[in-house]
């Protein structure tokens, strides 16, 4: 090691102290103590509840951990290799990136491309702990020892982000020796293509999913293609140190290390485009933090030849907001249409295989997690420009319905098409239920987005996380989702109760059954916007 590479050592120990001090620093704070707190009691009932492992695709009961290992050997090298090319298909951009002060300082200094990539690469290593050490803690249940659960863990989280970065730089090398450009959307179409025709083949030959995954896994060429896959399973299973854990991670190092000498390999052919993308992906997370939008951040403009309708001041800020999903996220929102149409036959392949309760959290989740914090176009994206919507002659209430308008259309129209497609698999109840549930996805959505956007005007906060292990966005956006949660579920209650009250009323009329209980979950959509008016009025711009 030359005295250039020890002071690329001694730079990551001193950024690895600086990241400590300032995760400590929070935690001088009574906020910071809180969403600890908050963080650690999660985890401690997440450790409590897999001290009863459950199998998710029969909600069975499992005891031992050794009853676990053939599930694990069986599904995992699958699960790593649909982990690897999601990294792959939704990396923003390059997985090996360089800040622009890295450009800057350490590009112009005497260090070898080489002892740079292997600089960033133990950067990334570093990042890897702390979550091997939180998967650790998760799956006592699941391994035979916390030492292999750790080194498993570890090692693997490695290896995708290596194999990503090697995926990329073949790409880009792909790119430069063809004239075809192969851009990321055609690779997801035609992914997408390839699911609805496998689910089709499967649904229509009467064929289960794990018969249909257990096919494939039997076949020459997954055997040969999820063979490096299968080391770091055997790694998480090791019953024992010596020999079996040693030669696992042995050959898993191995692998690790072949990665990157690959990596160092085709770097030398990819050096001024990883440059390019590297500040093309800085520009882009300094836009996602500004403005909130996770994927949608490309500065895209374009003229609008239409005139928004007026209705009392809420048409143009509704319509400048559909305009902003359209011009800048407008392949994501393809992307989620998408899925939306290929997800309802896929869900009703594994219907027979996944228990009632965890396909219902499933759905739950996505609909109250993910979408709201992917389609973000309300006050959350307008946190910077706050001031101009405080001047503007209108009524709170009537910038806050005309904020909500686009998000909570645009989520509709996803979650619609999820019904649809469901609906379209199935006969008899389950049709009648899918379609039934259509019209309470309107007001589920105003009530959910009111909230939403209530506790940003509370608490107004970036969306986006500043570090790699932010105690405070974790705290925080735990906190937010058991608020959203509980609010939810006790407006849903609410509605279900007024309506029972009326179907017994009734003798069983489920048609005053579904008014009442849309009319009461519609209403308390409409009472969200008092409240919204009232928090946007006391909204300090000066908080930001």
């Amino acid at each position: 090691m030359t005295a250039l590479d020890v002071m690329l050592v001694k730079l990551l120990l001193l950024r690895l102290r600086g990241g400590i001090r300032h995760r400590l620093r929070e935690l001088k704070t009574l906020r910071g103590l809180l969403f600890l707190g908050v963080t650690v009691a999660v985890l401690a009932l997440l450790m409590k509840h897999t001290a009863l492992p459950v199998n998710p695709l029969d909600g069975t009961v499992q005891g031992e951990p050794d009853l676990l290992g053939e599930p694990l050997a069986r599904w995992m090298p699958l699960g790593l290799l649909a982990a690897c090319l999601l990294t792959v298909l939704t990396a923003p951009g390059p997985a090996i990136h360089f800040s622009p002060s890295e450009i800057n300082l350490l590009f112009s200094a005497p260090f070898s491309r080489c002892a740079l990539l292997l600089y960033k690469i133990s950067f990334y290593a570093f990042g890897a702990l702390l979550t091997s050490l939180l998967i650790t803690l998760l799956l006592p249940p699941f391994t035979e020892m916390p030492v292999a659960a750790f080194a498993g863990a570890f090692l693997t989280l490695l290896f995708i982000q290596l194999l990503s970065a090697v995926i990329g730089l073949l790409g880009h090398r792909l790119a430069g020796c063809c004239s075809l450009q192969l851009r990321r959307g055609h690779v997801v179409l035609l992914l997408a293509v390839l699911v609805a025709v496998l689910a089709w083949y499967f649904s229509s030959a009467g064929s289960s999913l794990s018969d249909a995954l257990a096919r494939f896994q039997s076949s020459p060429a997954a055997i040969l293609l999820l063979a490096p896959f299968e080391v770091f399973v055997q790694i998480f299973l090791a019953p024992v140190i010596y020999p079996d854990l040693l030669r696992w991670a042995v050959l898993g190092v191995a692998i690790n290390a072949g990665l990157i000498a690959a990596i160092i390999a085709l770097d030398r052919s990819t050096y001024e485009s990883s440059i390019a993308a590297s500040l093309a992906l800085h520009q882009r997370w300094v836009r996602a933090r500004r403005s909130g939008l996770l994927w949608g951040v490309q500065p895209v403009e374009g003229r609008s030849f239409r005139r928004p309708p007026v209705i009392g001041g809420i048409g143009p800020i509704a319509w400048r907001q559909l305009l902003t999903a359209q011009r800048s996220y407008r392949k994501a929102m393809l992307v989620f249409l998408a899925v939306a149409l290929l997800a309802g036959p896929l869900l009703v392949i594994v219907a027979a295989e996944v228990s009632l309760w965890s396909r219902i959290g499933f759905v739950f989740f996505i609909a109250v997690y993910v979408l709201p914090r992917a389609l973000v176009f309300d006050f959350r994206s307008d946190l910077d420009s706050m001031e101009t919507f405080k001047v503007l002659p209108l009524r709170p209430w009537k910038i806050s319905v005309g904020q909500l308008l686009a998000p909570v259309l645009l989520t509709s129209l996803v979650e619609w098409l999820l019904l649809g497609s469901i609906a379209m698999c199935l006969d008899g109840v389950g049709r009648v239920m899918a379609v039934g549930l259509m019209p309470f996805i309107l007001p589920f959505n105003g009530l959910l987005y009111g909230i939403e956007n209530l506790l940003f005007l509370l608490f107004p906060t970036p969306l986006v996380p500043v570090g790699r292990v932010d105690f405070d966005f974790l705290g925080r956006t735990l906190v937010e989702f058991a608020v959203k949660t509980s609010l939810l579920i006790g407006a849903c209650g609410l509605a279900v109760a007024a309506g029972k009250r009326v179907l017994d009323a009734t003798e069983s009329s489920w048609t005053a059954f579904a008014i009442v209980t849309w009319c009461t979950l519609a209403l308390l959509a409409i009472l969200m916007l008092p409240l919204l008016s009232r928090a946007f009025d006391r909204f300090d711009v000066s908080r930001r």
